[in-house]
């Protein structure tokens, strides 16, 4: 599925639209917050991926959907595989980029910072790699037992695959079994430079001794300032970037700092700071680092070539850990966190209805505990929805909360409802929201337009598209005259189309076209007061004044109110008598055009005219010139003068009066 940048931004599918939602920045208002819970970089990525392009392939949605079924209805392998996917690094899928190429050869005379960064982020791959295989067991049994097609096929790839355990064997010749990867900056640095089995290399042993004894100064140096300054709980923290630096309590600082502490720096209820002697241990014990980081890749350069060799196994086992991470840590924990049957499994069609019983908002049921679910149901015979009610009765929601849940379901995920079958659509369209565009030099109107002109001319057969309130950025004729053009453009195609509108007169076309379908939302009028229920009902229902009852919620003076009831009479008075006018030339116009259309249907002869009808004479010689002439002639009689009319008919005078 296809789903342009406006309807990502309109549906807030990966950022909420108003990030101040109840004055907090609450990111969990947008589909991908709500539903990132997944455990690596790479399932995340996965899921954002999902999101922004669903599928369309039903085999696929549904062999996705089988696996929630078997994790939803096994609690056993649900526990298991979330606790096996725990042991697997977050970065698992990021260390391929370093097996996918060979970098410039390393020699022992190249030592220059950045060779050893690029040594450090090598030598963290080996690791991360190691400990993606070391995990590899614990997830194999967990899938042993495993029914669906998915799981099965995970567990097949993963247990009968050699390359794993030669791979595996491979590490262990060279990498140190007791290095884990760890996330804390000072620990990871000793992991690396003791990640290579000792005895290897002669000069990374010499390498490691001066990192050992610098590092056992600081904390030498430490101890000493904690007894000289009487400083019991000096810390000695350490980042990457800094290196070692002390960080002092300010409640145990009486007065000022001796003047040995330098690069002072308040941060917090604490003091950082630094010394001459630890800037000197730190930059020998950076430099010992370095030589560690060069010397262990020299060691491993064996190893990293023969691991480029099955850089495909590794690519899918990166595959199926970010798979497995979305669908068990995303998709299966966030239907565990609701009641039972809040979340259902959804079915699919290539070409039946769009119906979906009790439906929900995904992200706004999760902020709001008492919202009330709603029902769609569009098929080929009934492909548009027009949407009517007041403002803040819950139309845009409603818009929003059909998409989101075919989203969802073309994902492979439950959806919030209590049945929903969904026909497979291939591009969302929306056309929400009512912003201009400074940087294009748009209006509202011309942003409106240009958002609508992109729908019409890219919408297709199987789109489901979602108009807000559309032209209401401009005079009342052309909005309702721009409306009624595109809906009737869109009931030509199959396309599934849902409006929501203020426009009562856009539900006549539910006259005219039968696969027009009339809904709005209930409202009630309690003491001049609007009482949403937000419940969808068919057909349209008229709600006086709505406007002005929730600009006085709003808060506008209530001099202006009154101003603008009185207002509203007198438009309503002339309306009344407009119609009523209107009404009654309608009625003599709809006489007019009965008589006319009495007098096409005559049977007269066209060599005879209606005179000679009347005597009984049959004159060959008078020509259709002559009928045609007189016709007119009565039209225009009828038209100007509505007066009685006396048509002939069966050779008979008959007489006709208004």
């Amino acid at each position: 599925m296809s789903i342009d940048s406006t309807s990502v931004r309109n549906l807030e599918i990966i950022e909420p639209f108003h990030s101040n939602l109840l004055g907090t920045t609450n990111k969990k208002r947008s589909l991908f917050h709500m539903l990132k819970t997944t455990k690596t970089t790479g399932g995340t990525r996965l899921l954002r991926a999902n999101l922004l392009q669903p599928l369309k392939d039903i085999t696929t949605i549904n062999t996705r959907l089988d696996c929630l079924d078997e994790l939803m209805s096994n609690e056993q392998l649900f526990f298991g595989l979330s606790q096996a996917l725990r042991k697997f690094p977050k970065e698992t899928d990021r260390v391929l980029c370093h097996f996918c190429f060979k970098p410039k050869k390393v020699t022992n005379e190249v030592a220059g910072a950045d060779n050893a960064r690029r040594s450090q982020v090598l030598i963290s791959s080996i690791i991360l790699l190691k400990t993606a295989l070391d995990a590899l067991p614990l997830l194999s049994k967990a899938l042993k037992d495993a029914k669906s097609f998915l799981l099965a096929n995970v567990y097949k790839t993963i247990s009968e695959n050699e390359k794993y355990f030669s791979i595996r064997k491979r590490v262990g010749e060279v990498i140190d079994e007791d290095v884990l990867h760890a996330r804390a900056p000072f620990i990871a640095r000793t992991q690396q430079c003791f990640a290579v089995k000792a005895g290897i290399d002669g000069l990374l042993d010499i390498a490691r001794r001066t990192f050992c004894d610098t590092s056992e100064a600081i904390h030498n140096l430490a101890n000493k300032y904690r007894e000289e300054f009487k400083l019991p709980n000096l810390k000695l923290p350490f980042n990457n970037r800094q290196g070692f630096y002390f960080s002092i309590p300010q409640k145990d600082i009486q007065g000022k700092l001796p003047s040995k502490f330098i690069q002072v720096l308040k941060h917090g209820n604490n003091i950082h700071c630094s010394t001459l002697e630890l800037a000197s241990l730190n930059v020998r014990n950076k430099s010992a680092a370095a030589e560690c980081y060069i010397r262990t890749e020299v060691c491993l350069e064996a190893l990293l070539n023969s691991i480029r060799e099955d850089v495909s196994a590794l690519t899918l086992l990166a595959e199926v850990l970010c798979l497995l991470d979305m669908i068990i840590n995303s998709f299966a924990y966030t239907i565990s966190t609701k009641p039972v049957d809040r979340y259902t499994r959804p079915e699919f069609t290539s070409s039946g209805p769009l119906a979906i019983d009790a439906g929900r908002h995904p992200i706004l049921e999760s902020i709001h505990d008492d919202y009330v679910p709603n029902n769609i149901f569009m098929s080929e015979a009934s492909n548009m929805v027009i949407v009517m009610g007041p403002n803040m009765s819950g139309k845009s929601t409603y818009l929003q909360q059909v998409c989101l849940i075919v989203i969802l379901a073309q994902i492979g995920c439950y959806v919030p409802a209590r049945f929903s079958t969904i026909r497979v659509v291939d591009r969302i369209f929306t056309r929400m929201g009512s912003v201009d565009n400074l940087e294009s030099n748009s209006s509202t109107f011309m942003t409106e337009m240009k958002e609508t002109a992109f729908i019409m001319q890219n919408v297709s057969q199987r789109s489901l598209v979602l108009m807000d309130e559309l032209g209401r950025a401009t005079s009342s004729s052309d909005g309702f005259a721009i409306a009624w053009s595109c809906c009737e453009h869109l009931l030509s195609l199959k396309a599934y189309s849902i409006f929501a509108t203020h426009m009562e007169n856009l539900s006549e076309l539910a006259t005219i076209y039968p696969n027009v379908r009339i809904v709005h939302f209930h409202v009630d009028i309690k003491s001049n007061r609007l009482d949403f229920k937000f419940q969808l009902e068919d057909g349209s229902r008229h709600v006086p004044h709505y406007g002005l009852l929730l600009a006085e919620v709003a808060g506008l003076p209530r001099s202006v109110i009154e101003t603008a009831r009185r207002i509203t009479s007198k438009i309503m008075e002339k309306q009344i008598k407009k119609m009523e006018v209107n009404c009654t030339q309608y009625h003599k116009l709809q006489m007019v055009y009965r008589v006319a259309q009495r007098l096409i249907c005559l049977n007269l002869s066209p060599d005879v005219t209606p005179l000679q009808f009347q005597q009984g004479s049959g004159n060959n010689s008078v020509t259709k010139g002559r009928r045609e002439i007189w016709f007119e002639t009565q039209v225009e009689l009828i038209a100007r003068q509505h007066i009685q009319i006396y048509c002939c008919k069966d050779f008979k005078v008959r007489s006709i009066s208004f």
